[in-house]
């Protein structure tokens, strides 16, 4: 019964430290880089809507451009 709990206390800790090190050694995301890939992403798409100077052409110029970047910061797993 000894050697029961012994080995499952052994098991656990071998578990415990085995997924402390393999998140430790996940590759890191450069998170201003794609937050700064995403802004370029956004301001391209309000660009390409901002044809005009009225102010629903610039309210569709400004929802596309945030479109485009929460789309972007959800494809690369960030808080946008």
């Amino acid at each position: 019964m000894r050697s029961a709990k012994l080995l499952n206390t052994l098991a656990l800790i071998v578990l415990v430290l085995g997924c402390a090190f393999s998140a430790e050694a996940a590759p890191k995301k450069d998170v201003n880089a794609i937050r700064a890939e995403c802004f370029r992403q956004a301001n391209a798409a309000a660009a390409a809507g901002a044809g005009s100077m009225t102010s629903g052409a610039t309210a569709a110029a400004n929802a596309a451009g945030y479109s485009a970047y929460r789309a972007c910061a959800q494809r690369n797993g960030i808080r946008p």
